[in-house]
């Protein structure tokens, strides 16, 4: 009876710290709600012998508290009683002005909890204190509590445990779930005890019905969702960014919505994580930086990075190359070219397209539309392509058609003097081209960005100087597949930034997409060309091809990231880089390979 009662004290803690003005020492005497619920919980007719255990006990309760661990029934019997009083207040201080909701917690352990939480006001500072942040009554600003904590809410009447977000987190990294994916679990094997036996009744019969969930009529619903996975996930990575930086989150708090509140801090992350802001951009380690003696007995030192594209992207505007941000990702251009969307969608065609229609009246033109749609939908007639061909909206994805054009009145088998004319057309959503990565040839990612319109040449050559600004940053070797056009670009401009750097093809490009005849690329980008590259083994002393490794799990991101919003999409994919260099760190370690971060100075001596 005694250990119950110290593992129901636990329990109740923090709604009888609620009810005191100092918790330094406990009350005389529990809360009348708080002895009604231990009465039940220990199947006791009249309070007597609960008043008497408090009153024995209450001091060691309150010294010892922290390690006592409630047990699985310990939770169960306690809601049982609690939650009609309404005593599953959260861990708050007194103060005043109380207001209570419903609202339910989704932990790692324990599944999906009916609780209460309660904010309360201090007129004095004239702050409302909830759960994770305050707000001042004439503010707009909600300012969190600094450190990360334990629970955290991720909506008006959801919260969510740190240790469950950091695994979603984790199999986001390592399995490329969805948010939807990341519910579907949580809700089939951890939402209640023993998921096990209720997921398998036939084969649990004996025990079944001991573990039969119980209906609970309650406000808010017990079952977890895929927004609240997605946000909970961005609040939790801003909370532990801010913990590492030392510094203090601050969400509007008047919001519509939580994406609304998110969206100006993932924003103010993502601009912190350009140019070289990814924590492991100094790393250096054996596999990546190799320290030997030349002819003359000085130490010297050779570090290489590695670039690669990978095709995923996010819905942008649909003229080429523009950076400007959709209003709505579901629209087909930015604000600056929204008038686009009433012009004809064939190329170089500047006449406006007809109402209700994606094409002007020229019929030529309006025969592209038939041959998107005979695509889109299979052998249909031409008459019902046209009709198809109603602008119901602009979610689809980019399609881009062309079509030969004939001259009608030309007989069978000729052709006109000047050729057939070929037209075409751009329908739908573009998306960027591609996210370009820099790697060091051990796994760790330095720099990803966003490549609009191509991966063309100088677009390459600005994302290499953003990443390695000075000369002393500079790695020894930088590794493209298509260091020929990149080399000769940079002559024809007379970009010098990267005159000591020099730039092999990897052997795989180099071998299979690179002519012999091509003097220039066989001068200054054949691999063979580079004979201190390969060690004593006759192997490569660095793995040229890990971009195309990485770019494996990169593109495992298409089918989650396709529809997000561009915000978002930076974020996200920025904290599976940081989660998974992380990892890499520790694999690195684990194999003695010494990861270590180069001196800030080394590389920017101004700063």
């Amino acid at each position: 009876m005694i250990p119950r009662f110290f593992r129901l004290a636990q329990l109740a803690r923090p709604y009888v710290e609620s009810q005191m003005q100092d918790k330094r020492a406990p009350p005389t005497t529990l809360p009348p709600k708080i002895v009604k619920v231990f009465m039940g919980a220990m199947d006791q007719e009249d309070s007597s012998a609960i008043e008497a255990l408090w009153s024995t006990f209450r001091y060691s309760i309150w010294g010892v508290l922290s390690a006592i661990e409630a047990k699985e029934e310990d939770i169960t019997i306690y809601n049982k009683f609690s939650l009609t009083l309404g005593t599953l207040d959260s861990d708050i201080l007194t103060l005043g002005e109380p207001v209570t909701h419903q609202a339910t917690l989704f932990t790692l352990t324990s599944g999906a909890l009916p609780i209460y939480t309660t904010s309360l006001y201090c007129r004095k500072c004239k702050r409302r204190y909830h759960h994770n942040y305050i707000v001042h009554n004439s503010s707009n600003t909600r300012t969190y509590y600094g450190d990360v904590p334990d629970v955290i809410q991720v909506a008006q009447h959801f919260f969510i445990e740190s240790s469950l977000l950091e695994f979603f987190a984790n199999t986001k990294v390592f399995g490329w779930l969805s948010s939807s994916n990341c519910a579907r679990i949580y809700n089939t094997s951890l939402c209640v005890p023993h998921a096990h036996i209720l997921n398998n009744k036939l084969a649990f019969q004996s025990n079944y019905h001991r573990y039969e969930k119980a209906n609970v009529d309650w406000q808010t619903s017990l079952s977890l969702q895929d927004v609240d996975v997605l946000n909970g996930f961005f609040l939790y990575s801003l909370l532990l960014e801010k913990a590492e930086r030392r510094t203090i989150l601050q969400l509007p708090h008047n919001e519509s919505s939580q994406k609304d509140r998110l969206a100006p801090a993932l924003q103010e992350r993502n601009h912190l994580i350009e140019g070289i802001g990814q924590e492991q951009y100094p790393h250096a380690c054996n596999l990546c930086f190799i320290v030997f003696q030349d002819k003359s007995g000085k130490l010297m030192k050779m570090q290489a990075a590695v670039c690669d594209g990978d095709m995923i992207g996010h819905p942008c505007c649909a003229v080429h190359d523009c950076k400007d941000t959709l209003v709505n990702h579901r629209n087909r251009f930015c604000a600056q070219h929204n008038h686009l969307n009433f012009q004809c969608a064939v190329v170089d065609c500047v006449t406006a397209s007809e109402v209700g229609f994606k094409t002007c009246t020229d019929p030529e033109h309006r025969h592209i539309s038939v041959t998107r749609k005979t695509q889109k939908a299979g052998a249909i007639s031409a008459v019902n392509s046209i009709l198809l061909d109603l602008d119901t909206g602009e979610g689809d994805d980019e399609v881009i058609i062309e079509a030969t054009m004939e001259e009608d009145n030309m007989s069978c088998g000729e052709k006109p003097e000047t050729g057939n004319r070929k037209l075409r057309a751009m329908f739908g959503r573009r998306r960027t081209h591609n996210e370009q990565l820099i790697m060091r040839p051990c796994g760790i990612i330095l720099l990803r960005a966003t490549f609009f319109g191509s991966e063309a040449i100088s677009a390459v050559n600005t994302f290499v100087k953003a990443t390695f600004p000075t000369p002393e940053s500079t790695p020894e070797y930088f590794i493209f597949d298509n260091n020929c056009k990149l080399v000769a670009h940079q002559r024809v401009i007379g970009d010098r930034h990267f005159k000591d750097t020099a730039m092999p093809v990897d052997v795989f490009h180099f071998n299979t997409k690179h002519k012999e005849s091509d003097l220039h690329c066989q001068t200054h980008c054949n691999p063979a060309a580079f004979p201190e590259l390969i060690d004593a083994n006759n192997k490569w002393k660095f793995n040229t091809s890990i971009c195309e490794q990485t770019n494996v799990w990169l593109g495992g991101y298409q089918a989650i990231l396709r529809d997000m919003e561009v915000t978002r999409f930076n974020f996200y994919l920025d904290e599976m880089i940081k989660h998974r260099n992380r990892y890499t760190i520790l694999q690195l370690h684990s194999k003695g390979h010494h990861p270590w971060h180069v001196p800030v100075k080394a590389w920017f001596p101004d700063c």
